[in-house]
């Protein structure tokens, strides 16, 4: 299951004209540089999700079924958790 992030600022802008304005000209600024490392973090977040949920569904040991669910919930807690952040600060995300 893939998901695409697509972004539009509801302050200071539209993400997307500021992505293409760095990319074209090679600068970005620091609310630029934070906003990719926002993504990348949120990026990371959703597979490790994809992750755990597969290794919790590919586990033969019984012993593993406990940590595969700590896995899935600590994994999904943090995804939840950027989403709530992105909200809060303006950030609009379309799964």
């Amino acid at each position: 299951m893939s998901t695409n992030l697509t972004t539009k600022r509801s302050k200071n802008g539209n993400y997307l004209s500021m992505l293409i304005n760095s990319l074209y000209y090679g600068i970005k600024n620091s609310e630029e540089q934070a906003l990719d490392e926002f993504f990348l973090s949120l990026h990371r977040a959703q597979q490790e999700m994809y992750d755990a949920e597969n290794f919790f569904n590919n586990v033969v040991d019984p012993e593993l079924v406990d940590h595969a669910i700590y896995k899935m919930e600590a994994a999904k807690t943090k995804y939840v958790y950027l989403l709530k952040q992105a909200k809060d600060n303006g950030i609009r995300i379309e799964i």
